[in-house]
């Protein structure tokens, strides 16, 4: 049995390569997009196909943060696209491209990102094995 092995460019190669992730969304930073469209885009997002997520949950069983890498339409090309979708109980946002790659090397990094400096409180629990105990649930190694 032989194991393939796929290399990935990091994040940013693959920007310059097929160009930035395209934000749609954000709690504090203003986008390109007016109100109304925000609402077209977070239904759009929402009601996509999740591919991929990472969950952090509550005392009370309900999620505090989920990052989800979503396959979904575009609402005003009808093209389909790819989004990392970040909410917490502190925080949202949302950005997407064309290129799955470029959305999935973004998602991972959020993910990591995350972990590297959190925007919830936390116990120390969930540091003792990184991502593995840091999220409820996560696809990411």
């Amino acid at each position: 049995m032989t194991a393939v092995l796929v290399a990935v460019k990091p994040t940013e190669e693959l920007a310059v390569q097929y160009g930035p992730m395209r934000a749609l969304l954000h709690h504090e930073k203003p986008t390109h997009l007016t109100v109304e469209q925000c609402d077209v885009y977070e239904w759009s997002i929402a009601s996509g196909k999740t591919l991929r997520e990472s969950v952090i949950n509550g005392t009370d069983g309900t999620p505090d943060l989920i990052i989800r890498f979503v396959k979904y339409t575009d609402p005003v090309t009808q093209w389909t696209r790819f989004a990392v979708d970040y909410w917490s109980t502190k925080a949202y946002w949302a950005a997407d491209h064309t290129h799955r790659a470029v959305a999935e090397s973004a998602y991972e990094d959020a993910v990591r990102a995350e972990f590297a400096k959190p925007t919830l409180k936390l116990s120390l629990e969930r540091f003792t094995r990184g991502l593995a105990s840091f999220y409820d649930v996560t696809d990411v190694r």
